[in-house]
């Protein structure tokens, strides 16, 4: 009895570390919405670790509370967010070296977290989440290396890459490269910094004078994935105006399409509020929610039938 009410202490503890970090504006970059974020972090578990005595009891919560942060990050995650902090310490910044002689697989993490976090933001496939984010924010976490001041080498490097778009181009009449080659990488690269930084500050790599060069080539900004949900959104909006919900029944004839793909959001989101992998992102749930949209078919007919 006395442990299950340590582990509710903890819990609530928790709770209240996670609000008070929203109010203190540790909120990434993203706009994680309190409903769909639950903030835990390395900073964290240090506060709570530093609350405790050294009565058995007290061992006892730290042991649930380690093992829940473990848990919900992933051990190896977790050693690589240890060894993360103590680079922090030696040198003042996370910006491990790709190839750093001291701790090799270290700066393979850090360049992982990159490219797992534009997954994530562009709604792919990705191991990153809401609770990694704020781990790696905590730590002061830089999420485009390229922010950094630039140099005459990254200037050549750029240039280099968009001389192999001109030439994709000209063979092929569009910028679409296949994301599985360097090339490829790149122009996702583009977009990603793109939508990072929309206002072009000083602090993106991808200058006013880069964005026209890669207009001359007619560069897509967008992918099609997200050309697809902008229309369905479209759609949606329109089903809207026309019945004034977003209830759109599993079989509508008029856009069948439309049907399948709110079928597949609310799939989507039941995977996410389980910890599954999703491509629903949390931009993609709010831009959702704020045109009305209900996640249990079911839960809105009840209801209304209440």
């Amino acid at each position: 009895m006395r442990r299950q009410l340590c582990l509710h202490f903890v819990e609530h503890l928790l709770i209240i570390i996670s609000t008070t970090s929203l109010t203190c504006g540790l909120v990434p970059a993203h706009n994680l919405n309190n409903r769909h974020a639950t903030i835990h972090s390395t900073t964290n578990r240090a506060r709570i670790l530093a609350a405790t005595t050294t009565d058995d009891t007290d061992a006892a919560t730290t042991t649930i509370v380690d093992e829940q942060l473990t848990k919900q990050l992933g051990s190896a995650f977790t050693q690589k967010l240890t060894e993360l902090e103590e680079y922090k310490k030696k040198h003042g910044n996370c910006l491990v070296p790709r190839r750093y002689e001291e701790n090799p697989s270290l700066g393979n993490f850090v360049n992982k977290q990159r490219q797992s976090y534009r997954k994530f933001l562009m709604g792919e496939k990705s191991s990153m989440n809401d609770r990694r984010i704020n781990a790696l924010n905590q730590l002061g976490f830089v999420w485009d290396a390229s922010s950094t001041p630039r140099s005459s080498h990254s200037d050549k490097a750029w240039q280099k890459m968009y001389s192999e778009l001109t030439k994709f181009h000209a063979t092929n009449g569009h910028c679409r490269v296949p994301s599985t080659s360097t090339l490829g990488q790149w122009v996702v690269r583009q977009r990603f910094l793109y939508r990072q930084y929309p206002n072009r500050t000083a602090n993106s790599s991808l200058t006013p004078e880069r964005i026209s060069e890669l207009n001359k080539l007619s560069f897509p900004w967008t992918t099609r994935s997200e050309q697809l949900w902008q229309e369905r959104i479209g759609d949606l909006m329109e089903y809207k105006r026309k019945h004034g919900d977003c209830m759109v029944p599993r079989k509508y004839p008029p856009n069948e399409q439309l049907a399948a793909w709110v079928a597949t959001q609310r799939k989507n989101y039941n995977r996410r509020e389980k910890g599954q992998p999703s491509p629903l992102t949390i931009a993609r749930i709010q831009e959702l929610e704020e045109l009305g949209f209900v996640w249990s078919y079911w839960d809105f007919n009840l209801n209304n039938f209440q």
